[in-house]
């Protein structure tokens, strides 16, 4: 008698998938993020006999920059992980109930890591206008992560407050920032609030990646994500000696513990405020829009639901 072995679900159907995609997901965010403020700081004066580069040196650029990122990021990863792409969105979606606590670990080390890897890579990448950049106040490389206040450019990878801020001016931007990030997040991803059809999530939080850089940015660099700040400033403290933890009286710690506070804040808020509400009025999902995930998606009348991806049924 034939006996069938039992198939084995593979490792990347589980965490390890997750983790892939958060590593994925977070790489891309930093690898246009970052490259856009490497375009606008390193190419600003290139123009004839050293004139301001047209448009490349404009504060909107960054703030859609980083808006797409943010939007390529989640379409990276979104079918796979939910695309946090942020520790503090997976621990205000964890401290909800949204999100398994045995994930959070394993999320964080991934985006960290995406972010890492991703900070190394624009670095090469943009190796020869770093050192004439630096050259050009009398620099090396390795004094990539000088402070601020002087000629180094680290903060290309990381954010840094304006020096008349204040560490409570800079702590309470980030908080902030990232506690309408995490709010909204929530309001548009919420089925029983005017959702967002056919899968434009990711655009709509790119858009409010926009909003938020537009209105809080200038503070601090509005970094409302502590993977994107900590991932790239790791890879600079590697090669500036540590400089950039150290770097700004080590600000360092405010936009990790910033943004992680804000993100519990903000999910809470609309568990308590909004989600009541809708909660109250015994709302149901809007329309034929299904949740997976983070991503809600508008459910095609013949296509059949597999796990997390939604496809036609086969023909056989």
């Amino acid at each position: 008698m034939a006996s069938q072995a039992e198939a084995r679900p593979s490792a990347l159907a589980g965490i390890w998938g997750e983790m892939i995609g958060e590593f994925f997901g977070t790489m891309t965010l930093i690898l246009f993020g970052d490259g856009c403020v490497a375009t606008v700081f390193l190419f600003a004066n290139i123009g004839a006999n050293g004139a301001p580069t047209p448009f490349a040196n404009e504060w909107i650029v960054i703030v859609f920059g980083w808006g797409l990122a943010v939007m390529l990021g989640i379409y990276v990863a979104g079918a796979i992980s939910g695309a946090h792409i942020n520790p503090a969105v997976t621990l205000g979606l964890a401290a909800t109930g949204r999100h398994p606590w045995g994930k959070v670990l394993p999320y964080w080390g991934a985006q960290v890591l995406g972010a890492f890897v991703a900070g190394g890579i624009l670095y090469f990448v943009y190796q020869g206008a770093l050192v004439h950049a630096l050259a050009l106040n009398h620099l090396t490389i390795g004094q990539i992560a000088q402070s601020t206040t002087g000629n180094g450019y680290g903060w290309i990878f990381y954010t840094f407050p304006k020096g008349f801020v204040g560490t409570f001016g800079a702590f309470g931007d980030e908080f902030l920032g990232t506690a309408l990030l995490m709010g909204l997040i929530l309001v548009i991803v919420d089925a029983r609030n005017q959702p967002v059809q056919a899968n434009l999530n990711p655009l709509i939080i790119g858009l409010l990646i926009v909003a938020i850089g537009s209105s809080f940015g200038l503070n601090t660099g509005y970094a409302i994500n502590p993977a994107r700040d900590f991932g790239p400033r790791l890879w600079i403290a590697i090669v500036s000696s540590g400089t950039s933890l150290s770097a700004d009286n080590y600000y360092f710690w405010i936009p990790i513990v910033g943004p992680l506070l804000g993100a519990v804040v903000g999910a809470f808020i609309y568990d308590y405020t909004l989600g009541k509400v809708l909660e109250a009025r015994m709302l149901g999902k809007s329309g034929t829009t299904e949740t997976r995930g983070e991503a809600v998606r508008e459910a095609s009348p013949d296509a059949e639901t597999t796990g997390r991806s939604v496809r036609e049924p086969s023909a056989e």
